[in-house]
């Protein structure tokens, strides 16, 4: 029996160019394979497992292709494919078109984000508070991640007090996965018009009105793959994952 506050749909960014990763020729990267599944079939498998039923995929570089190779994966989710206005905009404009289509409550994955196991269950697992309008994954130990270039987050306890990738003092790392209500909407658009119109810019004003929260990856090892070097750690993570399930069943 689903339970009546249950997520049953996420919003997959998939519209970005992945330029750093273009050393690996012309696929598109929600096509990038790592251990032998492209990114974007890694995303929707995460969010099946969390509970899923529905995904929005927002395109934009190479749509067609793009479109057309997730259609021929044939995937049990129910997919509807929203097209952003400018995939060389900032990814909070990739969010900002899924509007139309979204729950009230709905699970948010970066298409490049690649976990061990599955994590994205744990965001709602219990029931908002008071205010709270959306959560963050966050990881308080990260390894092997190129910190200069991820975002950070200062908590107090449950609540995120301040994300950004500038922050000199930080409690953990953004790791990538949300859920969120339809308040995150209104969130991008009072972001301030000098900065990016990304998602941090919107969870920025989520946590000005003291609306976001938090939950830890608890261990879970997780790659964000934004460049050939990226690619190949993620592949020796999968297949240590493997591993360690395959000794688990053996024992």
């Amino acid at each position: 029996m689903t339970r009546i506050d249950a997520v049953t749909q996420t919003v997959i960014l998939a519209a970005g160019t992945g330029t750093r990763l273009a050393t690996h020729g012309a696929v598109p990267k929600p096509l990038m394979a790592v251990g032998g599944v492209p990114l974007v079939l890694h995303a929707l498998d995460h969010a099946r497992a969390a509970g899923c039923t529905e995904a929005v995929i927002v395109i934009g570089h190479e749509a067609n292709r793009v479109r057309a190779a997730i259609e021929a994966l044939r995937h049990p989710l129910a997919i509807t494919f929203v097209t952003t206005p400018d995939p060389s905009m900032p990814n909070g404009v990739s969010l900002l078109a899924s509007e139309p289509v979204t729950h009230p409550r709905f699970f948010l994955q970066m298409v490049d984000h690649l976990f061990a196991e599955p994590t994205l269950a744990n965001l709602a697992a219990r029931p908002f508070g008071i205010g709270e309008a959306g959560r963050v994954l966050v990881d308080r130990a990260p390894v092997n991640l190129d910190l200069d270039d991820a975002t950070k987050v200062q908590l107090r306890g449950s609540m995120v007090t301040a994300i950004g990738k500038g922050l000199v003092e930080w409690d953990a790392i953004d790791a990538g996965c949300f859920v969120l209500t339809h308040a995150v909407y209104g969130a991008l658009r009072r972001a301030p018009a000098n900065e990016p119109r990304s998602v941090s810019s919107g969870m920025r004003q989520l946590v000005i009105d003291g609306a976001l929260g938090a939950v830890d990856v608890d261990g879970v090892e997780w790659m964000d793959v934004d460049t050939p070097a990226d690619r190949l750690a993620a592949e020796r993570l999968l297949a240590a994952a493997a591993a360690r399930r395959a000794e688990a069943v053996g024992a």
